[in-house]
């Protein structure tokens, strides 16, 4: 990622009779006559949409892609469209990108002009992701829309989508004043994720957009316009889709699967399969999930309570790309749950304390840097990081409104409750076979079988053949537990610093964590509550003195990590495969090879996440189930690949990280 593009500049608004209008590009978000009626004329009638969409199949997929979010205006109109006009089984898949996103007060002033709008509007309101670059995924109407923003420039967002498209909104300010977006290099991506038959749409008949879209492959035709605008266009991809930009053969996605089952088999009930098995019930799959233990979250998801939070990098990484999304994604599951049942989460908040000359001068670079905005994180003095706690801290630090805690037993209890997922209990997974002739995996000689199998077990996963060789590995870490001082005031906030505390749940404070590898026992130990207590001390000292140690409780867990810190989350390739066929990667790392790569047919894993579960467990079963569903990709492609289980057999073989 090249830094000049990692900051986004916010739209700045000026209002003209309640219409929101662009300050940098000086032209009106919606028209002035009716922006409702020009958003079905222009983009919904053009697509065909009402047609289409009430002819599809149940279980039906549909990908529509826009070039420029704005207002949310269009979304919302496709929405409204779609709940009325699809069927109740289908799903679609909105993507939008937009360099300048709204700031959430100017996007709620926008949306309060339709109040037909409501229900919509209040969903994107509430998971509306702060200005910072990147993929976010918004689930809406309990996962019959699915909305990816893609906050960025459009050609580059494009770039990196894995995914195809069926109807295009190409929106966006008119070329004349906006002539940056609309660049050769977004109608050949445009092209890119078009397949034959797809459609597109666009208010403007500029020249410069007809043209372009004629030579990468769209029968162009000129409609009317709407209102006093003469003409517009729309068209038809004509052309065999364009080839997949160059990428390494063994980062290509599986194919799908022949047969027309949605039948899948989840391996393991903490966070990773809890999150995996729901996301797949609400695509309307059917999931029997295989857990040893007698009730989910039982191992490493196993603690009372969760640090929903993420570390950020001075300059963005793939893996804190992969948390940023992971943390967005996370908070807004927390908060629909929450609703229900409080007892699940808190979005409070997350206080990141600066208590070394490290970190106050790692948090001084992000601030620094300029990239990430305010409503991510912001720094706060020792006083005002007190103030947000309510109890006195030792430092400030950074403040990261939009995280929290969440109880990962009451989260996969909850996740389960879903009448297509059935859990099977006490039931150990000894053995993982496929049989070719039927196409199924089969879990202990046949006792359970299905087309699909997701291996969610941490690091229990490499003990099954065809995944040895995985390079997983357990962490011990004990927490401490204990009772709420009556005479303080309540811990207001999550507050991380050498360790970690969440505000009490049902009166008891849940703080930790030790980190002890190659350490294999279970057992609950004093100087592990006494280490616990010292990094407590470090950051809230009188909370830490008030606490009662000798009616403490403890509990120990393994966490699953990987070599380089990263989640093994993906299809599982043929290993001994891809070691022949990439073997002169050892002599040649740039030699080329014609495309193809082998995958076992239907089986993936999410393994590995770490400390960081809560964040980066549930956006990874949305990937998996995007794999599994032949779907558009919820990460961009460089965050994929950076989790593909293939990895590690590509750096033996040319001995360096890719």
């Amino acid at each position: 990622m090249n830094s000049r593009d990692d900051k986004l500049t916010p739209a700045e608004l000026s209002w003209q009779d309640n219409t929101p209008v662009s300050v940098l590009f000086d032209d009106i978000y919606f028209n002035k006559a009716g922006g409702l009626a020009e958003t079905e004329y222009v983009f919904l009638a053009a697509n065909q949409l009402d047609a289409r969409w009430q002819a599809l199949a149940p279980d039906s997929r549909f990908t529509l892609a826009e070039t420029g979010f704005g207002t949310g205006l269009n979304f919302l109109c496709a929405r409204r469209l779609w709940l009325k006009q699809a069927p109740e089984s289908a799903r679609l898949h909105y993507i939008s990108c937009e360099k300048h996103p709204l700031l959430p007060e100017d996007l709620a002033q926008a949306l309060a002009q339709w109040p037909e709008f409501e229900s919509g509007a209040r969903q994107l309101l509430t998971s509306w992701p702060a200005p910072l670059r990147g993929f976010y995924t918004l689930v809406f109407d309990d996962g019959r829309i699915t909305l990816t923003l893609a906050f960025g420039d459009a050609a580059e967002m494009l770039a990196e989508l894995d995914g195809q498209v069926d109807a295009w909104f190409l929106d966006g300010f008119a070329p004349a004043r906006n002539p940056g977006m609309w660049s050769p290099e977004l109608f050949t991506q445009i092209a890119v994720h078009s397949r034959s038959g797809t459609s597109f749409a666009t208010f403007t008949a500029a020249g410069l957009v007809r043209r372009g879209l004629a030579q990468v492959g769209f029968n162009v035709d000129k409609l009317p316009g709407f209102g006093r605008k003469r003409e517009m266009l729309s068209g038809i991809y004509a052309s065999d889709p364009e080839p997949t930009p160059q990428q390494a053969p063994w980062l290509a996605r599986p194919e799908p699967l022949a047969t027309g089952e949605r039948r899948a088999i989840v391996i393991g009930a903490g966070i990773a399969g809890c999150t995996t098995a729901a996301v797949l019930a609400r695509r309307g799959w059917q999931v029997d999930l295989l857990e040893r233990n007698p009730a989910p979250a039982l191992e490493g998801s196993g603690n009372p309570q969760g640090a929903l939070f993420i570390k950020l990098a001075t300059r963005p990484t793939r893996q804190s790309e992969l948390h940023i999304a992971g943390l967005h994604y996370s908070a807004a599951l927390i908060r629909r749950l929450a609703v229900e049942q409080a007892e699940i989460g808190d979005i409070c908040g997350v206080l990141s304390l600066a208590l070394s000359e490290k970190e106050i001068r790692h948090q001084q670079q992000l601030i620094d840097s300029g990239i990430y905005p305010e409503q991510l994180t912001r720094q706060v003095t020792r006083q005002q990081a007190s103030e947000l706690a309510g109890l006195e801290l030792s430092a400030g630090g950074l403040f990261f409104p939009e995280a929290g805690w969440a109880s990962p037993p009451l989260l996969c209890q909850r996740l389960l409750a879903d009448s297509n997922i059935r859990c099977h209990f006490d039931t150990p997974v000894e053995s993982l076979t496929h049989d070719a002739e039927s196409g199924l995996w089969e879990i202990n000689g046949g006792t359970h079988s299905a087309p699909v199998v997701i291996v969610c077990s941490a690091a229990e996963a490499n003990r099954l053949k065809p995944l040895a060789g995985l390079p997983l590995k357990p962490i011990r870490g004990q927490t401490s537990q204990a009772d709420q001082p009556l005479h303080l005031a309540p811990l207001k906030r999550v507050v991380c610093g050498e360790g970690y505390i969440s505000p009490a749940l049902d009166n008891r404070y849940c703080f930790g964590a030790s980190f002890k590898l190659h350490d294999l026992d279970l057992d609950v130990r004093a100087e592990e509550h006494q280490a616990n207590l010292d990094l407590l001390e470090r950051a809230i000292p009188e909370l830490a003195q008030a606490l009662d140690m000798a009616a403490a409780d403890g509990r120990v867990a393994y966490r699953a990590t990987t070599p380089d810190y990263l989640p093994i989350v993906g299809p599982v390739p043929e290993f001994d495969w891809v070691m022949r066929r990439f073997a002169r990667l050892r002599q040649d790392s740039k030699w080329r090879f014609e495309p193809g790569m082998r995958h076992l047919p239907g089986l993936y894993i999410n393994a590995g996440h770490g400390s960081k579960g809560l964040v980066s467990c549930p956006i990874s079963a949305e990937y998996i189930a995007s794999l599994v569903d032949n779907t558009p990709l919820p990460l961009p492609r460089r965050v994929a690949d950076a989790l593909n289980p293939v990895r590690f057999v590509i750096k033996n073989l040319i001995r360096r990280t890719i």
